[in-house]
């Protein structure tokens, strides 16, 4: 999976602070690409360029109270929502690339349409 300017351009991801509910980066509207894959020890690996310094070191410090999720928007479709847990020590950032590095341990998927009239 990867970013939209890549052919995924029904899709989107979001990192929020579950807690305060605050959006850290949204793909729809950031300047950022990223890739979404599987980790070989299972889960996934979502990789966010174009992220700065600053924005990084906030996620960093608020990394278990992260809501991080990838939302499938087909046109005339009800959207996809996956959802991915992050552990304790499962977000990196490396400023030569201005990537920030996200390991998902789990993942739930549910379609809202279902849950709501």
């Amino acid at each position: 999976m990867t970013a939209p300017e890549q052919g995924h351009e029904h899709e989107r991801i979001l990192v929020k602070h579950a807690v305060t509910g605050r959006m850290l980066v949204n793909s729809g509207t950031d300047d950022v690409t990223y890739t979404l894959e599987p980790s070989e020890e299972g889960g996934m690996i979502l990789s966010i360029q174009g992220v700065s310094p600053w924005l990084a070191e906030e996620i960093r410090d608020v990394q278990r109270e992260l809501n991080v999720f990838r939302f499938e928007e087909p046109p005339g479709e009800p959207p996809i929502k996956h959802w991915f847990y992050v552990g304790e020590h499962d977000v990196i950032y490396d400023e030569t690339t201005s990537t920030l590095t996200i390991r998902a341990g789990a993942e739930i998927m549910y379609k809202p349409d279902e849950y709501w009239a």
